[in-house]
């Protein structure tokens, strides 16, 4: 006959090893399901990315207005922005006009399709303006190059066309909202 006492303390260790298995089992399931700390999830870019090429289409551009470059990236920030992800389009357009009179013409555009000025920027610098639609989408129009590490322009080659303006645009999209992204 067996010792009941061994057969109890047995059954003890075994349901202790399945336990802890089940336990590590876990742990290895979340560790490979998760990315680093505060990424956002491949989903979560791309649907950043297509969202602000979506909204990139239906962006206002005046009649005059000829593009010259324009590049699509993406970007997080884990340590400040935990599972946020943003879509970012640079742009570069030619006019024949002075860039002040582009800005009007983007100022009484944008907000015919819904775009706000940004709260907390001035509106009345001839230079660049902020414009906000919703809480995830951000628009700088400016006349320096924003990003010329990102966005090459290419030199006009007419020499009638340097003396036109060149000016560029920065789209951003934030996936969830950027209060959301500041709030985690």
């Amino acid at each position: 006959m067996k010792d009941p006492i061994a057969q109890t303390q047995n059954g003890k260790s075994t349901w202790s090893r399945m336990m802890l298995l089940t336990l590590l089992l876990a742990y290895l399931f979340t560790i490979s399901a998760c990315r680093k700390s505060g990424e956002p999830s491949d989903k979560q870019i791309e649907r950043a990315k297509k969202t602000v090429s979506e909204i990139r289409v239906s962006l206002y551009t005046p009649d005059d207005a000829e593009l010259l470059a324009e590049k699509l990236y993406h970007g997080s920030n884990p340590e400040l922005y935990p599972g946020c992800a943003s879509g970012h389009i640079y742009l570069a357009y030619h006019s024949p006009k002075p860039f002040d009179e582009i800005l009007d013409k983007y100022r009484t555009g944008l907000p015919k399709e819904g775009w706000e000025p940004r709260l907390g920027y001035p509106h009345d610098d001839q230079n660049f303006d902020y414009f906000q639609i919703g809480t995830q989408t951000i628009l700088l129009i400016d006349s320096y190059p924003i990003r010329e590490d990102l966005l090459v322009v290419p030199t006009p080659i007419d020499p009638n066309e340097q003396q036109d303006t060149i000016y560029y645009i920065q789209l951003l999209y934030y996936e969830p909202s950027i209060r959301e992204c500041s709030e985690m």
